[in-house]
């Protein structure tokens, strides 16, 4: 049997840069106040991270952003085939009062 002997104020404490990341355990709950401040890049975030979109700061897309965007995607939007002529049309409504197609058009 060995016996050891010591005096706990002959222990003291771990001097500053002692702890590596080798000697915190992978499960270690470590406050973030603990931390330096994270300077995250886009290199830091994982392509599968599923990051909530509120988390995200508003997007400013404007026309030059979109190549595409389907009819479903589009407030009160018809699929169809265009048109044609020298009139444009504006918009395509229906009247349910008198039950009539209402075409309004360019001049």
């Amino acid at each position: 049997m060995v016996e050891v002997k010591f005096k706990p104020a002959d222990v003291g404490t771990i001097p500053d840069g002692y702890v590596t990341n080798d000697k915190v355990a992978e499960d270690a709950a470590i406050a973030k106040t603990k931390l330096a401040a994270l300077n995250i890049t886009n290199d830091d975030v994982d392509e599968a991270a599923a990051i909530a979109k509120s988390k995200l700061a508003a997007l400013a897309i404007g026309d030059d952003d979109v190549t595409g965007i389907s009819v479903s995607k589009v407030a009160d939007a018809v699929a169809g085939t265009g048109t044609s002529g020298d009139k444009k049309i504006t918009k395509v409504g229906w009247a349910s009062a008198t039950s009539e197609v209402i075409i309004d058009h360019e001049a």
